[in-house]
């Protein structure tokens, strides 16, 4: 196994839970924490991406590892910069990566229901609905539009919804430097 990779054995289920986290929120921690517990997951994988494709230039991912590090609760979550190390800039890579990496764990790709909008944008989107299980958590109105729209064999995985968003945390965070003092 490579130097500085997540340790993980055959048998083992492990969510993969990816993202910018710019900034991480309770909103990431609630979606990874459903997982864990209703998939029944030995851990979580918060895969901090080095730059997501379908979003502007992201902060510093030492900033974003932090971040996510800040938010994420308990020894079964694991804060990861795995993509950057694996040079992917895409999931399908990462997911051949990791199959390679790790023989016999079994992956599941966990996302917030508010990501499945964008999924068919995604490179080679098609390979990854095929590659693993993805399960989606509710997230603050996308969850009748999943219900009608995900794939068979997709779980859905109903949970109170967390409202916090990474856009409205930047934005927030904008509007602070933009009027210093000013409260």
């Amino acid at each position: 196994m490579r130097r500085g990779l997540p340790i993980a054995y055959p048998g083992m289920k492990i969510g993969l839970f990816g993202g910018s986290f710019d900034p991480a929120h309770e909103g990431h921690a609630h979606v990874a924490e459903t997982a864990l517990r209703r998939l029944g997951l030995d851990r979580v994988w918060w895969l901090v991406s080095p730059q997501n494709p379908l979003k502007p230039k992201s902060s510093p991912i030492g900033q974003r590892l932090a971040s996510a590090r800040g938010v994420a609760r308990g020894s079964r979550m694991v804060v990861t910069d795995i993509e950057s190390r694996l040079d992917c800039a895409f999931t399908y890579q990462t997911l051949r990566q990791l199959k390679r990496l790790y023989p016999g764990v079994r992956f599941t790709l966990v996302m917030g229901a508010d990501n499945l909008a964008n999924f068919r944008k995604w490179r080679k989107w098609r390979e990854v609905a095929r590659a693993v299980p993805i399960a989606i958590v509710a997230r603050p109105g996308a969850g009748p539009r999943l219900r009608l729209s995900a794939p068979k064999g997709w779980s859905h995985l109903n949970a109170r919804h967390n409202f916090q968003s990474s856009t409205s945390l930047r934005g927030r965070r904008r509007q602070a430097v933009a009027k210093p003092g000013q409260k």
